[in-house]
């Protein structure tokens, strides 16, 4: 009985400790983990115990008082987390904003789930029934946010925030809208035959506020990301055009150089025209599309296949690219080609080490096709191709840029696998 009567006594803060379990980073602890997080804990424990008696004080108002009682144990919540993990204090706001969501959805759902039994069944709850009632609630809101948000968010990297300000904007709006529920609540009329009707319609508004609040925090987190990810697409398309320019300006060189071997090669002695043959083998340009970005790309790219055994064929039309502005087409069937020579350099069956790029015009759209055997089949979340890697935050960027670029000249860029072969399938508007 102790138990329970501890657990009904220290249901806020307990509540708050065990959802914020969902937003802390874990993989982020400090040094000596346990020993703050057991001296935070008996701070947090010792504060809220000798608060309330401190605060009855200072303040007459019951309703004043757990208000403030609540945000004494939000910025303990905060310290706490702040102290036992490397994060910033925005981190510590935002996790414990929305632990205190959290705890609040699955109180209200608990007490109006206590409510309908008492005041419909006429049935007498003993502590241990309400116990059970908030253990319901917690797994009815604390899987399903850990399955849709938390889990999903955080396995994408560490979180980032949009503004400072969104995460105390949310975490303000939380109590407001709490100090007034309760308010309304303690106006409520008991002896009203529309009491309960009204208590359970308050207290489901409360949970909805909750659940908006928690949305929003998440939302602030997704838009970020996204801003985050905007700007190393464009960096590493930025990466592309230098590397392109440096390339071009590589085989322009080479050019030159192949055109002088010629004219030496025109007046050298039979002796020496096999050493000007091998030279110029050795740096000419192997590929002539009639597009000079495709020429650059397949010419280097085919230099990086030939290291690792792997065979290019191609069958392309240059002149379907031409609407396109070369840099990107050097990203684009750069990544393409990248990512197919990665996945055979695993490969140890010569015969399977192949690429076959083609190229051709279908009416208005240029259609551009990769395929290369792949030993395992790719993985998919929300439609989207997923690293391999084990670094995935820092990786998988090159699909996402494909996409983007064919996007951007009113194409798509899909993806299949048949039979073990993996066709990457880019369509641009000519």
């Amino acid at each position: 009985m102790l138990i329970l009567e501890f657990l009904i006594r220290w249901q806020i803060e307990a509540g708050m400790l065990g959802a914020a379990c969902l937003f802390v980073p874990w993989n982020r602890r400090r040094k000596r983990f346990f020993p703050r997080a057991a001296l935070g804990l008996a701070l947090l424990l010792v504060l809220t115990y000798w608060a309330p008696d401190l605060l009855d004080g200072m303040w007459r108002s019951s309703l004043l008082l757990y208000v403030l009682s609540l945000l004494l144990d939000t910025a303990l919540l905060v310290l706490l987390i702040w102290g036992c993990f490397d994060c910033t204090l925005v981190h510590a706001v935002f996790s414990a904003t929305c632990a205190y969501a959290v705890q609040h959805m699955t109180s209200k759902l608990a007490y109006m789930g206590a409510f309908s039994l008492m005041y419909r069944g006429g049935a007498t709850l003993q502590s241990w029934h309400f116990l059970a009632l908030l253990l319901l609630a917690n797994a009815l809101v604390c899987v399903p946010i850990f399955f849709g948000f938390t889990r999903r968010f955080f396995k994408a990297g560490e979180l980032m925030f949009d503004r400072a300000k969104t995460v105390g904007y949310s975490g303000a709006f939380l109590f407001v809208a709490v100090y007034l529920s309760a308010l309304l609540e303690q106006n409520l009329d008991t002896s009203s035959p529309t009491y309960l009707t009204s208590y359970l319609a308050l207290n489901a508004f409360c949970i909805l506020f909750a659940g908006a609040v928690l949305s929003m925090e998440f939302s602030n987190c997704s838009i970020k990301r996204l801003e985050s990810e905007k700007m190393i697409l464009e960096q590493m398309l930025e990466n592309d055009r230098q590397q392109y320019e440096q390339a071009k300006r590589e085989m322009e060189k080479i050019n030159i150089r192949y055109h002088d071997l010629k004219q030496q090669y025109s007046r050298a002695p039979d002796e020496e025209r096999a050493k000007l043959e091998r030279e110029m083998e050795a740096i000419r340009l192997r590929y002539y599309t009639g597009n000079k970005a495709l020429d650059i790309v397949l010419t280097q790219k085919s230099g990086f296949c030939e290291k690792e055994g792997i065979h290019l064929v191609c069958s392309v039309d240059g002149s379907c690219l031409s609407g396109m502005t070369h840099y990107h087409i050097y990203s684009m069937l750069g990544n393409a080609i990248d990512n197919a020579i990665e996945c055979l350099a695993k490969v140890e069956d010569r015969e399977k080490k192949v690429i076959n790029l083609s190229i051709c015009r279908r009416a208005d759209m240029a259609v551009i096709c990769v395929e290369n055997y792949t030993p395992v089949l790719p993985v998919v979340r929300h439609g989207a191709l997923v690293t391999t890697k084990q670094d995935a935050a820092s990786h998988g960027y090159g699909t996402k840029s494909i996409k983007n670029i064919a996007e951007l000249y009113g194409g798509t860029a899909d993806y299949f696998v048949e039979e073990e072969v993996f066709c990457l399938l880019i369509t641009i508007r000519c």
